[in-house]
């Protein structure tokens, strides 16, 4: 396949993030650029959260630049920069991508519950009617738990150090799910009657994190999730794979994501990508 050269034309997108050697979307979409015959590029960008406003700002005056990616810690902070959202991100407070618009103002969407939920079926995890508990109350963490119980959870129990984040986003989804309550659990670690555990949290992220809660061990039936996509392998997962378990990490969730990427940016991706 012949590469595609950049020039004048060039559309850009980026993903903003902090830390962002993480991350693996513009592997993944530049491939799918390339492979579309799609004049576009989407870059890295390294933004602290001291800066983040005004870089941000000063970004979205780019005229050639299309679309962003948002990643952590950023996808709360990012949701007050858009003139719009979508009914999904309203709900969930948070964005995890945003766009131009022809009238050049820019407008937000949150897929990373949707692409988890995607990328975990096709694995083949059960959501439906499973007890789960999450880690991690953030941007992330508030979309998949609003992912999870459409999909049909049937008990959800969070935990956050933040007892406030965590707070809130329980009260959220219990405004919009009164029959199907999720509630807070203060002993992160507590994994009686749960089917499936998930860290939306960073913790695992850097190499002397350690494990997200003082587990010791789990049942082999107990499906364990971890949002990270690097390292591969997080300590939480080593320890439930030593246990017998069904494990992954985040790059299901990515994966589930590019085509709602690609339809949200306006690319015409075809049947096969």
């Amino acid at each position: 396949m012949d590469e595609i050269l950049i020039d004048g034309r060039t559309r850009l997108f980026g993903i903003v993030g902090d830390p962002v050697t993480q991350v693996q979307t513009p592997q993944l979409m530049n491939a799918l650029f390339q492979r579309q015959r799609i004049n576009a590029v989407l870059l890295p960008f390294h933004v602290c959260a001291t800066t983040f406003d005004r870089t941000l700002n000063g970004l979205m005056q780019m005229e050639n630049l299309d679309g962003l990616v948002i990643t952590v810690p950023h996808k709360v902070r990012a949701r007050s920069l858009v003139a719009g959202l979508s009914a999904t991100a309203q709900r969930v407070g948070a964005i995890n991508v945003m766009r131009r618009q022809g009238d050049g103002r820019w407008y937000g969407d949150m897929f990373d519950g949707a692409g988890l939920i995607a990328g975990l079926k096709k694995q083949g995890f059960i959501i439906a009617d499973r007890h789960v508990k999450q880690l991690g109350a953030g941007g992330s963490g508030a979309a998949v738990a609003f992912a999870l119980l459409e999909e049909g959870a049937a008990t959800l129990a969070i935990s956050d150090p933040c007892h406030a984040s965590a707070q809130a986003l329980v009260a959220r989804i219990n405004h919009y799910y009164p029959h199907r309550p999720a509630r807070l659990c203060s002993d992160s670690a507590a994994i009686a009657g749960i089917d499936l555990l998930i860290n939306c949290s960073p913790v695992g992220m850097k190499p002397d994190d350690g494990l997200p809660a003082p587990f010791t061990d789990f049942a082999p039936a107990l499906q364990v999730v971890d949002i990270i996509m690097h390292p591969d392998e997080t300590p939480l997962l080593r320890l439930a794979r030593g246990f017998g378990c069904r494990t992954t990490n985040g790059k299901p969730m990515i994966e589930g994501q590019l085509q709602a990427f690609a339809a949200f940016f306006g690319i015409d991706i075809g049947e096969t990508a």
